[in-house]
């Protein structure tokens, strides 16, 4: 790095963002010296295959801090980065590698306005010793790679239970949603400030490889959510799509019996109808009691021509929703539950998408009635 090198060595006093990448370094362990580490006005740094000494001025007073690709000499060290910043907000921590991993518990250090902490150190070992000695706020959203080799199941198990154990079912409940999503390499777990705050809202969005391990997490998180369920709890339900792989006879019935588990889910949003939902894995398993208690079926992220293509598709799903909550009235009390159908569609104020629209709309007029269907037209920034 003697560009850099020579490049940063003076001073920045009005810096606030800072960005280096060697696309060379698979992982850094070269120590490089930057703005004789005085920059008072940072607030943003990345630092991607670049070392610095640990115990760099640059690295304190952050709001955001990236460090990929890079070794540290013990898990302590990446303590001590992030105590250096008592304000820190979001905290990435990716593709590292670390030496000694100390037990010492005087080690822990609370971060209160953090959101976000992403954090992979290869080792299941090294990742646990960090996150039992990091303290956030209920609010916090934790990204981990999806695990494999090791004690997978107590790893999950303790992330899950010990990064839920700190949310007030209350707060949550009035103010944020949960959210567990992985994909290719990462799972999260955390906490989401959805459009529409009440009721709850938990997203499941499409696991794409190591479905036991997701399903373990998912596992743990409805625990929680079921240990709450004294709290009159009503749940909104974000589904999104899993690759086809999950229909996979234990695969499906696993994460149905997931489902079943939860608080009464009191409304429904399919995210994206493409080819692959995972209500379809509901449906295919016939498990109408996971839906019985829903009062509004909302489908989102969709385009007039998507909803077109898909409209066989999507009053197929409400039949069923419809049916499942019937499945539980008593015969004296006909009336379904499913009171409202929402469509959440990008309109690009041509003729014909209304056209396609109110046919659609129509179509599962005649499903939900005496219930009702509302439009919604939004375009990429939100409503329109």
């Amino acid at each position: 790095m003697p560009f850099v090198t020579a490049t940063f060595r003076e001073p920045a006093l009005t810096l606030e963002k800072l960005s280096l990448t060697d696309q060379d370094s698979i992982i850094a362990t070269q120590e490089v010296e930057l703005f004789a580490r005085m920059v008072p006005q940072l607030k943003d740094l990345t630092l991607n295959g670049v070392s610095t000494p640990w115990d760099s001025q640059i690295l304190h007073g952050l709001n955001f801090i990236d460090l990929t690709c890079l070794h540290f000499p013990s898990t302590k060290t990446i303590l001590d980065i992030l105590s250096y910043s008592p304000r820190l907000q979001k905290a990435v921590i990716w593709q590292c590698t670390t030496g000694e991993t100390p037990t010492d518990p005087s080690d822990s250090i609370r971060l209160s306005q953090l959101s976000f902490l992403r954090i992979d150190l290869g080792r299941l070992e090294a990742i646990e010793n960090v996150l039992d000695r990091v303290e956030v706020s209920e609010r916090g959203c934790l990204a981990i790679p999806v695990p494999t080799g090791g004690d997978v199941d107590g790893f999950l198990r303790r992330r899950v239970a010990g990064w839920t154990s700190r949310w007030n079912v209350a707060a949550i409940s009035k103010l944020h949603g949960l959210l567990l999503d992985s994909d290719a390499d990462e799972l999260r777990i955390g906490i989401l400030t959805p459009d529409n705050p009440e009721p709850l809202t938990l997203t499941v969005k499409g696991f794409k490889t190591l479905g036991n391990q997701y399903l373990l997490a998912l596992s743990y998180l409805v625990d929680t959510l079921a240990a709450w369920s004294g709290e009159s709890m009503k749940l909104h339900l974000k589904l999104c799509n899993p690759p086809s792989t999950y229909y996979a006879t234990r695969i499906r019935r696993l994460f149905v019996n997931e489902l079943s588990r939860l608080p009464p889910i009191t409304s429904l949003e399919i995210s994206s109808v493409d080819d692959y939902s995972l209500v379809d894995i509901v449906i295919y398993e016939g498990a109408w009691s996971v839906f019985q208690n829903i009062c509004t079926l909302s489908f989102s992220g969709m385009t007039p021509s998507k909803l077109n293509k898909r409209l066989e598709w999507i009053s197929h799903a409400t039949r069923f929703v419809k049916a499942a909550t019937e499945s539980s009235l008593h015969e004296l009390d006909r009336m379904p539950k499913l009171q409202t159908v929402e469509l959440n569609v990008s309109l690009n104020a041509v003729h014909e998408d209304v056209e396609i629209i109110g046919t659609v709309a129509k179509e599962l007029k005649s499903i939900v009635w005496p219930g009702r269907v509302v439009v919604v037209y939004t375009d990429q920034d939100g409503l329109l």
